[in-house]
């Protein structure tokens, strides 16, 4: 029995030696994990920092922003910055100015505000802005000068959710929002390589790239039917698959941020599971999503789930791990006791 009580001892200390100098890790319950990354990173400090440089490149909607980020988690901020949100955000310059910057973003396709970016978003939600891009990206295409796959196919791509949304009275909208999203993504330079490269591989199945030249000859006719036509004899399987779960998510991260605000947070997804996790969080944290991200560091609700060093665990919960130790010791002296009787029988 010695040597099992010896064993055991050393076998335990081995054990509890490895997990630690390991590193491994056990997950943190979902809510005490978030909790203590917002305790960590957003502090007044931090939030402040952002604002200062919000308001320095006169992105006022980020600042105002990060203020209600503040409000929501009791972190007080400083008097002047309150003050000058208050008066950027007055109704007459909030007004004109994100007049301005929509309008900027609805005729150009593209903004660097979240109005100049909802803008964008807004303009491509009819035919007209896919339309735009299919000429443009097309044009380059067939002359054989580098365009972009993605814009190209996100715009055919559209003119079928167009042509979906307007057959259903607008109930294809919301899938409409994420191509739409998706594109001026790729435009303002906010979706990441990861998550392009798995949006391009997505596109290449859904779209026939090789006929497209019907598409670009209905274009030229600026006659939205026939585009709409064409458009759908080169789609296929939009409705299913791995293209209808990114738009998916991104449809409803607008939904609860807004358009803008998701064109800025996709620069966050490296992958579709990262896509996922940003949708997840935008349940979680509204609004404020991309304030929550840029503070933690963390570009997803995996990121969130962090763990703690099991060595870490045993030390926290030391009567536990006794409990734990005296259950073995308890075992072996048992299984002892139980021999030396059956010997004694015997």
């Amino acid at each position: 029995m010695g040597r099992l009580l010896w064993g055991a001892v050393f076998v335990s200390i081995a054990v509890v030696a490895l997990m630690h100098f390991a590193g491994l890790e056990v997950p943190l319950e979902q809510e005490e994990a978030i909790r203590r990354e917002i305790d960590a990173s957003v502090t007044a400090p931090a939030i402040e920092a952002k604002i200062e440089a919000a308001l320095a490149r006169n992105d006022i909607d980020e600042a105002a922003m990060y203020a209600e980020l503040a409000t929501e988690y009791k972190r007080p901020i400083r008097t002047d910055l309150v003050e000058r949100i208050a008066a950027e955000n007055a109704a007459g310059p909030a007004a004109q100015r994100g007049a301005m910057e929509f309008g900027a973003g609805f005729f150009k396709g593209e903004g660097t505000t979240v109005a100049g970016l909802a803008g964008a978003v807004t303009s491509d939600l009819t035919v007209v802005g896919d339309v735009r891009d299919i000429a443009h990206e097309g044009g380059l295409m067939i002359t054989g000068q580098d365009y972009s796959e993605i814009i190209l196919g996100l715009a055919t791509v559209g003119i079928v959710a167009t042509g979906a949304t307007v057959a259903t009275g607008g109930a294809g909208l919301p899938g409409k929002l994420g191509v739409s999203a998706l594109k001026v993504a790729a435009k303002a330079g906010t979706l990441t390589a990861g998550l392009g490269a798995a949006l391009g591989r997505a596109l290449r199945r859904t779209v026939d790239y090789d006929e497209l030249g019907g598409v670009l000859r209905a274009t030229a006719t600026l006659d939205s039917a026939a585009v709409r036509d064409a458009a759908g004899k080169v789609v296929r399987r939009a409705s299913s698959g791995d293209l209808a779960k990114m738009v998916g998510d991104v449809r409803h991260i607008g939904e609860v941020t807004g358009p803008g605000e998701t064109v800025r947070l996709l620069k966050y997804a490296d992958s579709p599971e990262q896509l996922s996790d940003l949708a997840a969080m935008s349940s979680r944290f509204g609004r404020t999503t991309r304030g929550i991200v840029e503070l933690t560091g963390k570009a997803s609700l995996r990121a969130f789930k962090t763990g703690v060093r099991i060595g870490r665990v045993i030390l926290e919960n030391l009567v536990a791990f006794v409990i734990w130790f005296g259950g073995i010791l308890s075992l072996i002296f048992t299984r002892g006791v139980w021999r030396i009787a059956r010997r004694a029988r015997a």
